[in-house]
């Protein structure tokens, strides 16, 4: 059976249980990359991640390295003054658990910076549905970028009118968000339409832009 997948884009916020987190937030300056990535052990599950830091002296991070809870172990792979690669085992029950249980995909590589990474990410809508799910779940927040192969440029070539007006002030009043700074009850009361109305209206504008035309 041959399923519809389909692309999105997130900003997806670090938690500081994870190092990457917090370090990429204590160490702004400097540019963390994650080049790879597989799970090793399902329990606890560990995934096993080639890094790249560079900016000057990225040795100074390695102190942190070596007493963050989330980090099992690393080796360092490559180092010089202002570049190290280091293959790292991660007690991950944050981001890369969920990408595995839901199917994810992610575009290689991707950076982060701030704690906050943005990823390109493929699957079926019901799977990214899930994703975002779980990081909700666990509280780790996330921001829309795109949804489907549409940016916000062309939104309004794809949506009506009303569809794009509905979609812009759901975005803006935080609907899309992870967590959600108002909810759809909330949401259809400042927009002065019924709730049910509201849920159908944004699910034809998803099923649309995420290549669904049911």
């Amino acid at each position: 059976m041959v399923g519809s997948s389909t692309t999105s884009k997130l900003l997806i916020t670090f938690p500081n249980k994870l190092w990457l987190g917090e370090l990429s937030r204590e160490f702004p300056y400097f540019q963390f990359e994650i080049k790879a990535f597989v799970p090793i052990s399902h329990d606890p599950f560990i995934g096993n991640s080639l890094i790249t830091i560079t900016g000057h002296n990225p040795s100074q991070i390695l102190p942190k390295l070596d007493t963050h809870p989330s980090l099992v172990k690393y080796s360092i792979m490559e180092q010089n003054e202002s570049f190290i690669s280091i293959n790292t085992q991660t007690n991950d029950q944050f981001l890369l658990m969920s990408i595995v249980k839901n199917l994810i995909l992610v575009q290689l590589p991707f950076k982060i910076a701030n704690g906050i990474a943005e990823f390109i990410i493929s699957s079926t809508r019901e799977n990214i549905d899930k994703f975002i799910d779980d990081l909700t779940s666990k509280g780790i927040s996330v921001e829309i970028k795109s949804i489907g192969h549409f940016s916000e440029d062309l939104l309004k070539e794809e949506l009506t009118s009303r569809q794009f007006f509905i979609f812009q002030e759901a975005k803006k009043a935080g609907y899309y968000e992870v967590p959600r700074k108002i909810t759809l009850t909330d949401l259809a009361q400042n927009l002065d339409i019924a709730k049910s109305s509201l849920s159908s209206m944004l699910q034809r504008i998803h099923n649309k832009l995420l290549g669904y035309n049911g």
